[in-house]
């Protein structure tokens, strides 16, 4: 029965499967990092629409299928549509249940786009929470962004510490903050044709996998949609594994996947590991 299972977890390797994650068949402490984005339970769509201990029973199979040491990255809602419930903090209350959870390594995406209203803020806050499996080594790779120079200090007339980009601003390397800008996907998009109405941006999901990944490690994927971490880890030389129950989504994320370019991705996240 071990062998069998086996051969169905490599074949599977590098795929997407039209089933429900729950419905999974992979092996125990198989995979490296869990990147994903899931329902978030607001009522937003048809397909978030789930039942009440969705939560728990999805983050249980992760735990199962999980490394020891392996890393969970996992999206959600700040808050209810209606502003009354902190969802964020619910889910991070699950999330202990299973997981190490450190917050100092969670992060709040800041989106360009968001959520109109008229009588409160426009929503532009999503929480992703970091959480690891206990048992085992973490792998965190820290990584460094360019940010601009406000403050310009010199040193015997000469730049300390930063430098000019191609297009003349001052600029320095800077390790990693907790609040990130990425505009959202949208539909003319040639590198981030937006496809699922909950799609997240390339450069952010790589960079999830990054931190918390080497090469040729397994990302899984739970609820792959439009298929964004298959293309994350493609571009940064990862296997994945994802599961997508929804047949007219799965459909279009095999497509997207087999038509993947990496010529259309040049300019993404350039990192400094010095």
């Amino acid at each position: 029965m071990m062998k069998k299972l086996q051969n169905r977890y490599q074949m599977t390797r590098n795929k997407v499967s039209n089933i429900d994650f729950l419905a999974n068949q992979l092996e125990n402490n198989s995979v490296d990092t869990v990147t994903t984005d899931p329902p978030y339970l607001i009522g937003y769509k048809d397909w978030d629409n789930q039942a009440e201990d969705f939560h728990s029973m999805w983050l249980s199979e992760c735990f199962r299928v999980m490394k020891p040491g392996a890393t969970l990255w996992s999206f959600m809602a700040h808050c209810s549509k209606d502003g009354e419930t902190f969802i964020s903090h619910e889910f991070y209350k699950l999330l202990r249940m299973y997981f190490k959870v450190d917050l100092r390594n969670s992060v709040v995406w800041a989106r360009q786009k968001g959520r109109g209203a008229s009588k409160h803020l426009k929503s532009q806050r999503e929480d992703i929470f970091y959480a690891t499996k206990p048992g085992g080594d973490i792998t965190y790779n820290p990584l460094k962004m360019l940010r601009e120079v406000v403050t310009p200090y010199m040193k015997d007339g000469r730049p300390r510490g930063w430098f000019l980009d191609e297009t003349g601003k001052r600029v320095r390397w800077t390790g990693l903050g907790n609040v990130w800008t990425y505009t959202s996907p949208f539909y003319l998009s040639k590198s981030d044709k937006q496809i699922h109405p909950a799609q997240k941006p390339v450069m952010l999901m790589e960079r999830l996998i990054r931190l918390s990944s080497n090469e040729g490690d397994l990302i899984l994927d739970p609820f792959m949609g439009s298929g964004t971490t298959a293309i994350a880890c493609k571009l940064s030389n990862r296997d994945f594994i994802g599961f997508e129950k929804d047949l007219d989504i799965y459909n279009k994320c095999e497509d997207r996947i087999a038509n993947f370019n990496n010529k259309n991705y040049t300019e993404f996240n350039i990192y400094n590991k010095e």
